[in-house]
């Protein structure tokens, strides 16, 4: 069924997938149940969506590709430090960008405000080693560091052509009382 999916909706799909298991695997409630699914499927996510991108015909590829998507659903209702869900909300709410989009643009940007602010305020944080597990399941190298994971997914955004929020409208920072404004009723 997925063979014919579209390039960029195979990107954010496949990139919104990722985030929903890596923010529970770093999040302040993660457990072995979060764990078990989370792992496999940040791994499986960082091997099989560059090929599906590179080729949506590879079988191989595309049948494992569901599993990262299954996996975050498992992970629910398991609440994590989840700063691309919970900004895409938002965005979502006010340009018409869709979820997975979202997602990906905010992903690369949203671990590196986690790191950061873990470096400087819990540089002891069980959170920080875990970015560096995260880190070493997406390159697939034994030394990488949660700086690592960050460039990996700020790369892959660039291969896989995940638009910037602006080509979607978004041209500044969202007020964090953006919901108290009133809004046009729908047509």
């Amino acid at each position: 069924m997925a063979l014919g999916l579209p390039r960029a909706v195979t990107a954010s799909t496949g990139l919104d997938a990722l985030t929903q298991v890596i923010e529970p695997y770093v999040g302040l409630r993660a457990n072995a149940m979060t764990d078990l699914f989370c792992v496999e499927g940040i791994r499986c996510a960082a091997g099989a969506l560059p090929r599906v991108w590179e080729d949506g015909g590879d079988r191989h590829a595309r049948t494992i590709w569901p599993g990262p998507a299954c996996w975050a659903a498992w992970r629910w209702p398991t609440p994590a430090s989840a700063r691309c869900t919970a900004l895409r909300r938002p965005v979502g709410g006010m340009f018409p960008v869709p979820h997975g989009a979202a997602c990906a643009a905010l992903l690369p940007h949203a671990i590196a405000v986690n790191i950061a602010a873990l470096r400087a305020r819990a540089p002891a944080s069980q959170a920080l080693s875990r970015y560096d597990e995260v880190a070493r399941l997406l390159t697939g190298r034994s030394q990488a560091t949660a700086e690592d994971g960050v460039r990996w997914t700020a790369d892959i955004c660039r291969k896989l052509e995940i638009p910037p929020l602006r080509a979607y409208g978004v041209t500044q920072p969202i007020s964090p009382t953006w919901w108290r404004k009133p809004r046009k009723p729908a047509a």
